[in-house]
C-alpha cells in the first residue's frame, strides 16, 4: 500500500479535493439529515477554493481518496475544515495523515492554534483528533447543532 498526502496546487488536484469535499457534505447532510448550509457552504463551493489558505489530498495507490483543508478564522488561528477519507481509502491511516499535513501547513501559515467541529458519532474521526492532541473547547461559532468543538495548540508540539 503506497499512501501519499500532498499540497493541492494544480487545477487537476483541486477539482479533485472539491469533488471530495462534495462528497463529504452529501455524506455528512445524510448522516445528520440536515443541511450545512449555516457554514456557507453554498459560498464556499461557488468560489472554490478561495475560502481556503491550503488543501491537501491523499491518494492511496494512485487512487484519490482523501482531502482536507485549512480554511483562515482570525489572524492568529486556522480551522481544519472537510476531513474526508472515501470508503475505500479507509483503514490506512489516511484521515490521521491529512490532519498531521494539516497542523504542519498551519504552523507553516504562522497560526498558534487550529480549531474544528466534529459531531460526537463519528467515534473514529474524534478519536484520531483527540490522538492527536486536540482538546474540547467552547463552542466558537453560530452552529445550530450539537457539535463537538476542538482546539490544538500549535505551538507546543504533540
Amino acid at each position: 500500500m503506497s499512501l501519499q498526502v500532498r499540497r493541492a496546487e494544480t487545477t487537476e488536484q483541486i477539482a479533485y479535493v472539491r469533488a471530495l469535499f462534495l462528497d463529504y457534505l452529501h455524506f455528512i447532510e445524510a448522516y445528520l439529515g440536515q443541511t450545512l448550509s449555516f457554514q456557507g457552504t453554498e459560498r464556499e463551493f461557488a468560489d472554490f477554493p478561495q475560502t481556503y489558505d491550503a488543501l491537501w489530498l491523499a491518494e492511496v495507490n494512485g487512487h484519490q481518496v482523501g482531502a482536507v483543508g485549512l480554511k483562515p478564522f482570525d489572524e492568529c488561528t486556522g480551522e481544519l475544515k472537510r476531513l474526508w477519507v472515501t470508503p475505500e481509502g479507509r483503514g490506512h491511516g489516511v484521515g490521521k495523515a491529512l490532519c498531521q499535513a494539516c497542523i504542519e501547513g498551519a504552523r507553516e501559515q504562522g497560526y498558534v492554534r487550529l480549531l474544528l467541529d466534529t459531531d460526537r458519532g463519528l467515534t473514529h474521526a474524534n478519536s484520531v483528533y483527540e490522538r492527536l492532541g486536540f482538546v474540547d473547547i467552547d463552542r466558537y461559532y453560530d452552529n445550530p447543532m450539537d457539535s463537538r468543538f476542538m482546539a490544538l495548540d500549535l505551538t507546543s508540539k504533540h
